[in-house]
């Protein structure tokens, strides 16, 4: 026997109520191409078309997951320097480094400068 047709038969039911509430949900000042209205009739009268044409579409770019959200979804990778983990640490260990060559540097000079009086 074939079951795969009725778990499909659940998962459009889901998707379909999902775009429904999400529809509904959404800001209609972030819906995009047609009004918030239209994009409902179409989600409820085709049901599966529907659903997946408000997604890619009708639904706010970049929002995230939960319906009506207005925020944005997280991006994946750090965007720059700052955001990673192990920059402010890298940083503290570079000027710790950096104050040892200045020290060194100093100790120099004034190693270097005691000779030319000397002399």
């Amino acid at each position: 026997m074939f079951y795969g047709g009725g778990l499909l038969g659940l998962i459009v039911l889901a998707l379909w109520i999902y775009c429904i509430i999400d529809v509904i949900s959404t800001d209609e000042s972030l819906v995009r191409n047609l009004p918030k209205l239209v994009w409902l009739l179409i989600v409820i009268f085709i049901p599966t078309v529907g659903s997946v044409v408000w997604l890619v579409l009708g639904r706010p770019q970049k929002a995230s997951f939960h319906p009506g959200s207005t925020s944005y979804r997280a991006p994946r990778r750090p965007l720059g320097p700052e955001d990673s983990p192990g920059f402010m640490s890298e940083i503290e260990g570079r000027a710790g480094q950096l104050r040892e060559w200045e020290e060194d540097l100093k100790r120099r000079e004034d190693d270097l400068k005691r000779r030319e009086e000397g002399d």
